[in-house]
């Protein structure tokens, strides 16, 4: 088995396996790229001439709705304060199929999962079962010598030296795909070194949060999800999020595409029996329908998601990410024409999702695309 680093998560996406795969990537890449750039223009939502909520809300409905008949598919939540103002879908569930793609479907939120994970860290040590500034080899003493003196905030915030990604090149499946076990990953993990002294850089790291799924799991003595969904999301009465717990049905899941190119369901693709493997458990592996997000949403505003002080740790910036932005625990801090920004975006094979709160009008946004031709990110009212 060789296994290679990838110290971006962009390269990480489009790693391939030999120089005829490269090139046909490539130009499927530029291709969707260019129609995305022509299809979008003209439809992608703009600030509107009177900022209020309703009106941000309404245009972008539209704006969806301009998209929808050039192939968009997809969701849109659309959230003042606690209170729904957009909840819908577009387009097909499944491509050249008569079902709607409603907002009762499932979409998967991929590195939305990020925020989860790390209010799941955060309730640990709420409950005082681990410090943010303790080294991470004090809960994982099977780890290696090297990861395990770094403190377990360096892994929230991508400054632990981590790669972003860690292929197999003997895996011939989707990259972070691959159903490999917990021992596996951490042994795999130890023959890589870190590429910064830890706290020095941020460099995104979907492994850091592989990792620290396995010290939840090891903290709690049982699987990433089943902690998140007992501990935190039934407390605090939120519904329709998780991949293995909800036991979603199957006429409920959304194919992604290209196009009309069905690239099937992500629940479809290979896991474990109590989760997904291990190079996206706890960074990317998570499903949703808008009113489990609604309902997750209510819970940070009346604050029954974590109690404080945690809550506003888990909204503060952390450290710097570059382009003027910065980053958190799980989540991306940056401004823009409506005001500071606290979100996070997701991409997984055809997927792309993005939530944006907008703090100064109180304006919480979030949009899922099944069509990788459509950026949910590039549709956020900016």
């Amino acid at each position: 088995m060789t296994l290679t680093r990838v110290n971006s998560s962009i390269s990480a996406r489009c790693s391939i396996r030999a120089s005829a795969g490269l090139l046909a990537t490539l130009v499927a890449t530029l291709a969707a790229t260019i129609v995305a750039t022509l299809l979008l223009a003209g439809c992608a939502a703009l600030p509107s001439s009177d900022p209020q909520p309703e009106s941000i809300a309404a245009e972008l409905e539209r704006a969806l709705s301009r998209a929808e008949q050039r192939g968009f598919a997809g969701q849109l939540l659309v959230m003042h304060g606690q209170e729904v103002l957009v909840i819908r879908g577009y387009g097909q569930r499944v491509p050249g199929q008569p079902d709607p793609l409603d907002a009762s479907a499932v979409m998967p939120l991929a590195s939305l999962t990020k925020p989860f994970t790390a209010s799941a860290v955060l309730a640990l040590a709420a409950e005082g079962r681990l410090g943010l500034d303790e080294p991470i080899g004090q809960h994982l003493p099977d780890l290696a010598a090297h990861w395990a003196a770094i403190p377990i905030a360096h892994f929230l915030t991508h400054t632990a030296g981590l790669p972003a990604e860690i292929i197999n090149r003997a895996w011939q499946g989707p990259v972070r795909f691959e159903p490999v076990a917990r021992e596996a990953f951490v042994r795999r993990l130890d023959h890589f070194q870190p590429d910064h002294p830890p706290g020095q850089r941020f460099n995104y790291s979907n492994i850091g949060y592989n990792l620290l799924a396995v010290l939840i799991e090891t903290l709690a003595e049982e699987a990433f999800e089943e902690f998140l969904s007992g501990s935190l999301l039934a407390t605090a009465g939120v519904v329709e999020i998780g991949l293995v717990v909800p036991d979603w049905a199957p006429e409920r899941l959304v194919s992604g595409r290209q196009g009309l190119v069905d690239s099937g369901h992500f629940i479809d693709q290979p896991r474990l029996p109590d989760g997904a493997g291990w190079h996206l458990r706890g960074a990317g592996d998570l499903l949703a329908t808008p009113a489990g997000i609604a309902s997750w949403w209510q819970a940070i505003q009346s604050q029954t998601w974590l109690s404080q002080p945690w809550l506003e740790t888990w909204l503060t910036p952390q450290v710097s990410a570059g382009n003027g932005s910065q980053y958190g625990y799980g989540w991306q801090f940056r401004d823009s024409r409506l005001g500071p920004v606290v979100g996070h975006t997701g991409q997984e094979l055809d997927f792309t999702a993005a939530l944006a709160w907008y703090r100064d009008s109180d304006l919480m946004v979030y949009i899922n695309s099944a069509d990788r031709r459509f950026r949910a990110d590039r549709l956020l009212p900016e």
